[in-house]
């Protein structure tokens, strides 16, 4: 009876809440969570998080670019995994090649990472046990993230792009 238990819990999580491949695109305008059990996520068109937005990104999933587009950051993301179990944003082409999609992009308005008084992270953007790869890198458009303990591997152009001087502490 536990097992039947645990199974039928299982389908009607995947009846209610979907399973698999999720396509993405435009803009978005109130806070949003990429949920593992609806991974991979494929950006079709190019994502904007409006100001005052947060997009959140669970442990585990994997999201997939296609040919030119980009996750434009105007608000925050929050993207907080583990080692075991990393974030990771890649082409969504089948032999993946450096360049294949555009960057991660963090604008002047997107909220910079905040770290107390010993210099622990404490809010803000971050990308943490995340891999980036196969695209053109991370842009900090007068802005400043926290980039801890991930990887940005096969990238085309400048990996990591700094410009502008917001204030804030750039700390990887």
């Amino acid at each position: 009876i536990s097992f039947l238990k645990k199974l039928l819990t299982v389908l009607f999580i995947i009846l209610t809440y979907g399973y698999g491949q999720t396509n993405v695109s435009g803009i978005f305008s109130s806070n949003t969570t990429w949920r593992l059990i609806s991974s991979p996520y494929i950006v079709t068109g190019s994502v904007m998080v409006n100001e005052g937005v947060t997009l959140t990104i669970e442990a585990g999933v994997e999201v997939k670019f296609d040919a030119g587009t980009v996750l434009q950051i105007n608000g925050e993301l929050i993207a907080q995994s583990t080692d075991s179990d990393e974030i990771t944003f890649t082409s969504n082409e089948s032999s993946p090649t450096p360049g294949d999609w555009g960057r991660l992009t963090f604008s002047e308005s997107s909220v910079d990472a905040t770290f107390d008084g010993d210099g622990n992270y404490s809010s803000g953007s971050i990308l943490k046990y995340c891999i980036v790869e196969y695209g053109k890198g991370v842009t900090m458009a007068d802005a400043t993230m926290f980039l801890y303990y991930s990887t940005l591997r096969y990238n085309d152009y400048k990996v990591i792009y700094a410009t502008g001087s917001s204030g804030g502490t750039l700390k990887i």
